[in-house]
């Protein structure tokens, strides 16, 4: 009989196919189209690994994430030409406009992005026009929007400061978080009024000076926002007011 034939069983179908003892997955389930299964074993196994695995990285956030910046670190000192270092960032191509119809304080300040963005923008600025402020406070306003001053939106590398300035620039910048775009329109004021602090020769890397920054934002965070939800900046500003000593706070942040 040759061999061919030896193979098929009596009424000629072929026999199963006999396993090989050294797989070890000769005796794992198969589906209904012959497709092995994994043992159920290994699947909970896998699945107790995935959910580990997340459980680590949710305990790495909470340890590691951005609350362990600490409230003098939120605003770093000035590098380069910035006033708080973002390190890299990227504004948008869309020229200046001037903002028109704005208060006696801001008329001359420019605004630049997209509709929406210059509608946030000029928002956020009418809320200066109508908050009450120290004289020093509205004249270096006053001083920046004289000079041309463009306020915008940009993206920063350091995603967790609020805002930046180019006060060297011609004309003088404001750079404010891409992320505010989202938020209360409100929020931008005491950002602006924090970064004219430092127009018109004021050192922008001085511990001094950096307090008395936070102190203006605090306070149109007080008289602007009251009643509202407050921003994670206005937040910070008074987190750092309450120090017991704020100065050696920013000091040790690396202010000078």
């Amino acid at each position: 009989m040759s061999r061919r034939s030896s193979d098929r069983s009596p009424d000629g179908s072929r026999p199963p196919a006999r396993s090989d003892p050294r797989d070890p997955w000769h005796h794992a389930p198969v589906g209904e189209l012959q497709d092995q299964v994994l043992p159920r074993w290994f699947v909970l196994l896998c699945l107790a690994l995935i959910l580990a695995a997340v459980a680590t990285v949710i305990a790495a956030f909470a340890v590691f994430g951005p609350d362990e910046v600490g409230i003098a670190q939120r605003r770093p000192p000035p590098a380069g030409a910035l006033t708080n270092d973002v390190g890299r960032y990227v504004v948008g191509s869309a020229p200046p406009q001037p903002y028109a119809q704005t208060c006696q304080t801001l008329r001359g300040i420019q605004i630049a992005g997209t509709p929406l963005d210059r509608a946030a923008l000029r928002r956020g600025l009418a809320g200066l026009c109508n908050t009450s402020l120290p004289a020093e406070a509205r004249q270096r306003l006053s001083a920046f929007a004289t000079a041309g001053g463009v306020v915008r939106f940009a993206q920063f590398e350091a995603t967790g400061v609020d805002s930046t300035a180019l006060l060297t620039a011609d004309p003088p910048a404001i750079l404010i978080n891409a992320r505010l775009t989202r938020t209360d329109p409100l929020w931008i004021a005491p950002l602006v009024a924090h970064d004219t602090t430092f127009f018109q020769g004021t050192d922008p890397a001085s511990a001094e000076a950096a307090l008395a920054a936070r102190r203006v934002e605090d306070l149109v965070c007080d008289r602007l926002l009251a009643g509202r939800r407050e921003s994670r900046g206005c937040a910070d500003a008074e987190a750092l007011l309450a120090m017991p000593d704020p100065l050696a706070a920013l000091r040790g942040a690396g202010y000078r």
